[in-house]
């Protein structure tokens, strides 16, 4: 990719990581000081001293750590939807970093708090103030410097943190090193990317400690240079002050900038190859002359775009075929229904130890899809082709247990998306045509077998909720999908690896 293709994607990245990362750690020092506080003042030889509190607030604490975040990302997805009335999108991100945070900053103003002068607590109990003036005069202004070392640390964490948010479309600059860096091969991508999280990381760093040196100089012992450093303080608190009004607004502002889309406008979730690529090309090409306007969601799994379809958080979606959709429909109660047919992406397998089919046989080691329908294509492509045999009646959905004979093959079944990685660690691998693309292969040349096109039913088309078909905008990109410029543009673009397939569904 040229620059000028990278630097739109690392500014909306950067612009929604400072988004994401900056109201998740406003939530995080809201929520999580008073929790930390409580834990010290209701533990053994607190003023509220209180075992059954702590002891619960403890493993409250204690279970919102050890839960690994893209755990907590997923499990929060029906809780992020009640909350922010969506479950895609970097407003609904914010919802389990906060989460993920609060009890991480939690444990860091404990361990704060407890360093504090014990013998300044009793003076302060001497001079009779109660548990609120120990709080707020004594424990946080004298814990202050570690707080702030605290809070930075929670920051860099929700960086990190947020690098996995893409999964829920969350965006980012992690997104963007997963989509076009990682999964599309695109080198100079993945180290923008990098480069570009070493800054803002080393930026939070910088400013945290800053300020800690800042105020720790202020607890220092009075000598000669006291007045500069109060001086130095009061300026600094005058930032903070400016800071605290400031980037809240800002971050309003960009909420509100980047959540107040269009009405008119049509929300479609797709796969970034190549489904969001031939949206992208009716968006820039043909959109604006029908009156059409589009807001591309990129999403790297089969499982967001429809239940984000499902419940309007999007308008359409533009990833799948149609025996997934079923498998999807049956399964989770969805009601998502195809519109019309776009491409086809063969299936192929593939080798970088083997030139010919010949080459595959016992011993060797196959990749496969892991997900439902993909695995049991897979399974069915290496059925026809004589490298396994396949139980009786096995169907679409077939899985390794529906193998019969294996014929000395192992198998490992791996994410769709990571599969063209594992090329060099297997013997061969099954890869999904659009990933294929992302991996410079090619079912037409690069494959030792692959999909024939004629009667395959796995063609990718634009789906919708039920009851949306003959809503306008959907018919208008329905059309465009159609037409002669997008079937030109895949037959160009992808040059085999992936197929027009325009007509009904199941045509």
């Amino acid at each position: 990719m040229s620059w000028s293709e990278i630097q739109p994607l690392l500014f909306q990245g950067f612009w929604d990581t400072l988004y994401m990362v900056g109201w998740s750690a406003i939530i995080a020092l809201i929520g999580g000081l008073p929790l930390g506080v409580l834990l010290v003042l209701t533990d053994k030889g607190g003023m509220l001293r209180n075992a059954p509190v702590n002891k619960i607030v403890g493993a409250v604490v204690n279970i919102g750590r050890s839960l690994p975040f893209i755990i907590l990302l997923i499990a929060l997805i029906p809780f992020t939807r009640f909350v922010v009335g969506q479950s895609v999108g970097s407003t609904a991100a914010i919802v389990p970093l906060a989460i993920g945070a609060i009890p991480f900053f939690a444990r860091l103003v404990e361990t704060a708090i407890r360093e504090v002068d014990r013998g300044l607590v009793e003076a302060v109990q001497a001079m009779g103030g109660g548990t609120p003036t120990v709080v707020f005069k004594a424990l946080l202004p004298q814990a202050l410097p570690s707080l702030v070392a605290g809070l930075t640390t929670t920051v860099i964490v929700l960086i990190g943190y947020s690098a996995m948010a893409g999964t829920v479309g969350g965006g980012g600059l992690g997104s963007v090193a997963v989509q076009y860096g990682y999964q599309r091969f695109e080198t100079s991508v993945m180290v923008a990317t990098v480069v570009a999280l070493i800054v803002i990381v080393t930026a939070v760093q910088i400013i945290g400690d800053a300020v800690v040196r800042l105020l720790a100089a202020n607890r220092g012992s009075a000598d000669g240079g006291a007045g500069k450093r109060l001086a130095r303080l009061g300026r600094g608190r005058a930032v903070a002050v400016a800071a605290a009004v400031v980037v809240p607004l800002a971050l309003i502002g960009y909420g509100i900038g980047t959540g107040g889309e269009d009405k008119q406008t049509l929300k479609v979730a797709a796969s970034p190859t190549p489904h969001a690529e031939i949206l992208e090309y009716v968006e820039k090409h043909l959109a604006a002359k029908e009156g059409l306007k589009l807001d591309i969601r990129k999403f790297n799994d089969y499982v967001v775009p429809n239940t984000a379809t499902e419940s309007g958080e999007v308008d359409a979606n533009f990833f799948q075929h149609k025996p997934y959709l079923d498998d999807f429909n049956k399964k989770q109660k969805t009601h998502i229904r195809p519109v019309v047919n776009v491409e086809l992406e063969p299936l192929g397998l593939y080798s970088k130890k083997e030139k010919s089919l010949k080459g595959i046989g016992s011993g060797d080691t196959v990749a496969v899809p892991n997900d439902s329908t993909n695995e049991g294509r897979s399974l069915h492509l290496l059925a026809d082709h004589g490298l396994i045999e396949l139980k009786p009646g096995a169907g679409p959905e077939a899985t390794l247990g529906d193998i019969a004979d294996k014929k000395g093959l192992e198998f490992k079944e791996l994410e769709a998306a990571a599969v063209p990685r594992a090329l060099d660690d297997v013997d061969a691998a099954v890869v999904n045509g659009n990933y294929a693309v992302d991996a410079d292969l090619n079912p037409a040349k690069d494959a030792l077998v692959a999909e024939k096109a004629k009667g395959n039913p796995y063609a990718n088309f634009l789906a919708v909720k039920d009851g949306h078909q003959d809503d306008p905008r959907i018919r208008k990109l329905a059309k465009l999908l159609n037409s002669p410029q997008v079937k030109r543009f895949i037959e160009d673009k992808y040059q085999g690896a992936i197929e027009p397939a325009f007509g009904p569904v199941g045509s």
